[in-house]
């Protein structure tokens, strides 16, 4: 199995990173701007749109403690992500937040999976950048 790794030192509190990444408001920051949440917390399914994808991702939250986010793709689009697990890792210091990313799960390294890798890179600036700034500015909008 293939993996995606990142890891990046953010300037703000792990609080705020757990809500950039499971909550609505947070994921239209830096994520997309289409943004629908089926509840709040741990089994809440995130559907998020793009320009380009026929249909919605689906991803449902596993897990939103203090130090870790974790999401499972749980729809049939894309299909390269199917059951893939995404996971961000975070260790607080010095008054930044070590931020540790995985997506885990690909059937290979090939396809699409060199493209996917490099907009989890470009996601993860716009991750850092809302999260330290507060602006929002999405990687993709509507």
């Amino acid at each position: 199995m293939a993996r995606i790794v990142f890891e990046t030192d953010i300037a703000a509190p792990a609080a705020t990173l757990v809500g950039a990444l499971a909550t609505p408001e947070g994921i239209a920051g830096w994520w997309t701007d289409d943004v629908g949440f089926d509840g709040a917390g741990v089994g809440a399914v995130m559907r998020l749109g793009f320009a380009v994808a026929p249909v919605p991702f689906e991803l449902t939250i596993t897990r939103a403690d203090p130090s870790i986010v974790a999401w499972r793709s749980t729809g049939a689009f894309p299909p390269h992500w199917n059951d893939t697990t995404m996971t961000w890792t975070m260790t607080e210091a010095d008054g930044s937040t070590k931020v540790h990313f995985n997506h885990d799960g690909w059937a290979a390294d090939d396809g699409a999976f060199a493209s996917s890798a490099y907009t989890w890179g470009q996601l993860m600036t716009t991750l850092k950048h809302h999260a330290e700034t507060g602006a929002i500015l999405p990687l993709f909008r509507r």
